[in-house]
């Protein structure tokens, strides 16, 4: 099975982009088998070619193997994400989430042992397909007589092929920094940002709403909102963006407060409800009040506006 977010966001714009929507996409296949009312919950894959395993715990009771499907493909795929030239790629990730949110931590090993028999021709797989330059000696020992014989490594091509188209416009950290192999890993999503300025803009048909983190500035915390005909679209940071997914839309006083879809959450990098604090004078939110309603008017298939 497919998550949703899976199946609607293929456009990942960079190996640390799709390697983040894979471990989400394993995050929602955990979820989904697990029962309701859990308080942690953690997914452990170990890997050597094509020899796996993976573990689901349910508040410290594992899940048996047949409610857990759909996870082989988003972790080999991490594998090859995460593949470093002469260095090699993980054996291990382990993957925690919390009920209620979106967020996880983890931790990926790239030596130590991740099965106390390694078969022969897993480990021949493993250094044919991610080469290294110095093997752990546990590794090698696995090998048959056979020699590995290197193939041509192009896992993520299409990223190093677009890296220079896009680097300007999303920033080189986001490009060209690899996944990780080894330590630890986090993504705690945002639930909440100041507002300090707010801005409008009318032109071309299209009407676009902005609030900042600072007066006259975008900065790199800011919040969009825009319509055009019969559509309407989210965005942060001016990249991350979604056409849709809201569920509601709240003014209560000082606080603008958005119900997401989980899978508009994940698009935004926030949990499912998402505030903006609104350090504005009185009058500025009066303008929001009238500017809300005014973009989403026209469009198809509106949040609920409670508030305005």
């Amino acid at each position: 099975m497919k998550s949703k977010r899976n199946r609607r966001n293929r456009n990942w714009h960079s190996r640390n982009d799709e390697g983040h929507g894979r471990r989400m996409e394993v995050g929602d296949l955990a979820r989904a088998a697990a029962a309701p009312g859990w308080s942690r919950l953690a997914v452990r894959h170990d890997r050597i070619g094509a020899y796996a395993r993976t573990t689901v715990i349910r508040d410290g009771h594992e899940i048996a193997a047949a409610d857990v499907a759909g996870m082989d493909e988003p972790f080999r795929r991490l594998r090859e994400l995460s593949y470093q030239a002469g260095a090699g790629t993980w054996f291990t990730c382990e993957l925690e989430f919390a009920p209620g949110g979106r967020g996880y931590t983890g931790r990926v090993d790239s030596s130590a042992p991740p099965f106390e028999d390694v078969p022969p021709a897993a480990a021949l797989a493993e250094l044919t397909a991610f080469p290294r330059r110095e093997p752990p000696g546990w590794l090698l020992a696995a090998l048959p007589t056979a020699v590995p014989i290197e193939l041509p490594v192009a896992y993520g091509e299409r990223y190093d092929r677009w890296g220079s188209h896009l680097t300007e416009r999303l920033g080189d950290h986001l490009l060209r920094h690899p996944l990780p192999i080894t330590g630890e890993l986090a993504y705690v999503p945002a639930t909440a940002m100041t507002a300090r300025g707010f801005d409008q803009d009318g032109r071309r048909g299209r009407h676009t709403l902005y609030l900042t983190e600072q007066a006259g500035e975008a900065g790199d915390e800011h919040f969009a909102m825009g319509g055009y005909g019969e559509a309407y679209w989210v965005a942060r940071h001016g990249i991350l963006g979604t056409g849709g997914g809201v569920r509601s839309v709240t003014l209560d006083g000082a606080v603008l407060r958005l119900g997401l879809t989980r899978e508009a959450a994940d698009l935004l990098e926030t949990e499912t409800v998402f505030e903006i604090h609104l350090d504005l004078p009185p009058e500025t939110i009066a303008g929001l009040r009238t500017a809300v309603p005014g973009i989403l008017r026209s469009v198809t298939g509106p949040p609920e506006l409670i508030g305005f």
